[in-house]
């Protein structure tokens, strides 16, 4: 997650009302992941949600410290205990860059069911982003109005935008050189993770010095 992204995130957090916790956290990752590896999570984020042990579930599919709820909400068991916790808010970052067109239209209709009436989703995606395999890309960077218009119709819009940061790949090159050679190395590797190629190539010629950003959406269930 971007810093820029996770600041914003927050700042819709704090404008909600009392009335919308509690919050789910889908594909949260691990405590260690949001307070160590990703600090401005924790800072820009979940710092800012009184007591986050009752106001905040964070899930995921894999078992470790800090999730809350483990599961798959594609298993319809799983998906009813979801349902139980009322949930005012979802919050829904950077997972849908991850699965494949038909998985995720099931995902986001599924989020749809889990939300109470009048309560909020919060969706962010990469949008000027490099691959990043981990731990499988599927290559989804749309804007924020294309965002909205795949998946999120059935929601009222409050807010998009384009969250974007004051580095590209090209700065990030010149910061640190010692990729170069990496990268270089990479261009004429089309055989290896063919797609991962294809998708680094049309970055390179379409973004290599445009600023990194996010797509963000606030939606509201109606």
């Amino acid at each position: 997650m971007l810093i820029e992204e996770s600041i914003w995130i927050g700042e819709k957090i704090n404008n909600l009302s009392s009335n919308s916790y509690p919050i789910l956290n889908v594909g949260s990752s691990t405590k260690e992941y949001r307070t160590n590896r990703q600090s401005h999570i924790q800072k820009n984020i979940f710092s800012l949600v009184p007591n986050e042990a009752e106001n905040v579930i964070h899930l995921d599919m894999k078992s470790a410290d800090g999730v809350d709820l483990v599961g798959d909400l594609y298993d319809l068991a799983f998906l009813e205990e979801v349902k139980k916790y009322k949930v005012k808010c979802i919050l829904f970052n950077n997972v849908l860059m991850y699965i494949d067109q038909e998985q995720r239209k099931k995902l986001c209709k599924i989020l749809y069911e889990i939300l109470e009436k009048d309560g909020y989703l919060i969706v962010t995606n990469s949008f000027i982003f490099p691959p990043a395999p981990d731990p499988v890309e599927s290559y989804y960077r749309p804007n924020p109005s294309k965002l909205y218009q795949d998946l999120f119709q059935n929601f009222e819009l409050e807010d998009a935008r384009e969250i974007t940061t004051g580095y590209s790949f090209y700065q990030q090159l010149k910061d640190k050189p010692r990729l170069i050679p990496i990268k270089l190395i990479r261009i004429f590797l089309p055989f290896y993770k063919f797609q991962d190629w294809r998708f680094m190539m049309k970055y390179y010629l379409k973004y290599f010095k445009r600023n990194y950003s996010a797509s963000c959406l606030l939606l509201q269930k109606k």
